[in-house]
């Protein structure tokens, strides 16, 4: 099999054990077996900058950022019974007993596995092996767009106050998105807030399978603190499937000394030969997403 797709299912697997915890853990130590943090960095992929940075331009966050770095979410709150009824579909590997060593995977229906969309807000927990990414901002007449060195995949943010659909996938109404629509305003010179509903429901909102339905409302809030420092704090309001509001993210953008992205894209062609011709000859229960 060509390198190419051994890297990519290698990548792949080590997605999909990592838990929102593991997600959430400081990058500041060394690797394992010692490998030190390279010299010009902070962390592993975050670079070292000026100290102290200087001030943030006023309503800017273009650039490249690499992130998140030490997101603190809130757990989970209950699900309602609709919630737990999708939730119940949805085979993850890790709470299925994985563990590093553990070669007796058990069986997933993640919709990543064949190279279907994470979709929002799931990307942006960076699905990197280091669970770091390239986020880059820029514009475009009336909008902002943001770009994900992740999958290679962009979103627009509408900033000329248009109104967010009240209802998709109905008579008369727009279909679902796997990014949703979304539109921003700014709070102040230093804070892009914005608001993303009409979601396809399909995509998970985690590594564990958790639903989100497509009137979920999130807002992601990205306060820039300095010329280099950026926080994203991201909140999941979905009555249907859960009981209260909670913060699904709140973590730390670091402005990228090197502004160029890697390619890093899951094949389709090369995650089905991955489930053909590895994952079930060798025993690992792949199922189709659902």
């Amino acid at each position: 099999m060509r390198d190419a797709v051994v890297k990519a299912m290698f990548s792949l697997l080590v997605v999909l054990v990592l838990s929102s915890v593991a997600m959430a853990q400081t990058a500041q130590a060394p690797r394992a077996g010692g490998r030190q943090v390279p010299e010009g960095y902070v962390a592993d992929g975050v670079p070292k900058m000026p100290n102290p940075p200087g001030p943030a331009p006023k309503q800017d966050l273009s650039g490249a950022w690499v992130g998140p770095q030490n997101n603190k979410p809130e757990p989970v709150p209950p699900m309602t019974p609709a919630g737990m009824a999708v939730f119940k579909t949805r085979e993850a590997y890790l709470p299925n007993g994985f563990q590093a060593g553990n070669h007796d995977l058990p069986p997933t229906n993640d919709p990543f596995i064949i190279c279907d969309p994470l979709g929002f807000p799931r990307d942006l927990l960076a699905h990197a092996i280091s669970s770091r990414g390239g986020t880059l901002f820029g514009s475009a007449p009336n909008r902002i767009i943001i770009n994900y060195e992740q999958q290679r995949v962009w979103r627009e943010i509408w900033m000329d106050g248009r109104k967010l659909p009240a209802k998709v996938d109905a008579v008369g109404t727009p279909d679902s998105r796997f990014y949703g629509y979304s539109v921003g305003h700014w709070e102040g010179d230093n804070t892009l807030v914005i608001d993303t509903t009409g979601l396809d429901e399909r995509a998970w909102l985690d590594e564990l399978g958790h639903p989100r339905s497509s009137s979920a409302h999130i807002q992601e809030r990205y306060n820039r603190l300095d010329q280099y420092n950026m926080v994203l704090t991201v909140t999941v309001d979905d009555p249907k499937y859960y009981t209260k509001p909670w913060t699904y993210m709140k973590a730390n953008f670091y402005w990228m000394k090197d502004q160029e992205f890697a390619e890093t894209i899951c094949v389709p062609s090369e995650g089905i030969e991955y489930r053909d011709t590895l994952a079930r000859p060798s025993g690992i229960d792949v199922e189709s997403p659902k």
